[in-house]
């Protein structure tokens, strides 16, 4: 099965911050990158 890949866009640290933690303890996902804004 092939990992769903995320990115996280968001102006406030604290919220890519968490939304980071969130990812890294579900399978199958895959963070692939971060922006300050979309």
């Amino acid at each position: 099965m092939k990992n769903i890949r995320v990115l996280i866009a968001d102006d406030h640290p604290i919220v890519r911050e968490g939304l980071r933690l969130l990812l890294a303890g579900e399978r199958g996902m895959e963070l692939a990158g971060e922006a300050v804004n979309g």
